[in-house]
């Protein structure tokens, strides 16, 4: 079984993205790796993360490719998960990510990092693997951060609410009082 052949089911389990250190796990060198890059079967996303050639992208991979490219321990955070579960009109150009562990490396333009953060997380059905701020807690750093407008957070906050992700009284926190 060669080195591709090998990481293509980790990374298509993980929206086409093997990191460098799962890569380790799985017993493929560096070498390996610098290879397969050479000849165009992987493509190096950020240090240590890189996206297998034959992946079909979907509208999530940006969000998956968010938390490899800033850690093993990375997780969306505020406006970038209302962004992906559509609950209010995204910025692409911004990624809201925590991680509970100090960043070191040079990250792409737009990223937002709050290091030292620990917080509840979850994967939400249909985007599995992506870790994220539990939604009552994304709204509230949304809303702290000034990423989202507030009348916009509420207006999320009933979609929420409408799809199940949210009890009456989380959505509640966020309606305006006029």
């Amino acid at each position: 079984m060669t080195a591709y052949e090998q990481i293509w089911p980790v990374a298509e389990d993980h929206y086409g993205i093997i990191t460098a250190a799962k890569a380790r796990e799985l017993g493929i060198s560096k070498q390996s790796m610098s290879a397969m890059v050479q000849s165009g079967r992987l493509t190096r996303l950020g240090h240590g993360v890189y996206q297998v050639q034959h992946h079909v992208p979907g509208q999530n991979d940006v969000y998956a490719f968010a938390n490899a490219v800033v850690g093993e321990d990375a997780y969306l955070r505020g406006a970038s998960v209302l962004y992906m579960l559509h609950l209010t009109p995204a910025n692409p150009t911004a990624f809201y990510v925590g991680t509970p562990k100090r960043v070191r490396r040079r990250l792409p333009r737009g990223f937002r990092i709050r290091d030292n953060t620990r917080c509840d997380t979850v994967e939400y059905e249909g985007y599995e693997g992506i870790k994220c701020q539990r939604l009552a807690d994304a709204l509230e750093s949304a809303r702290a951060d000034g990423a989202v407008e507030l009348d916009r957070i509420a207006d999320a906050a009933v979609a929420a609410n409408e799809k199940g992700l949210l009890t009456d009284e989380e959505c509640a926190k966020f309606q305006i009082q006029s």
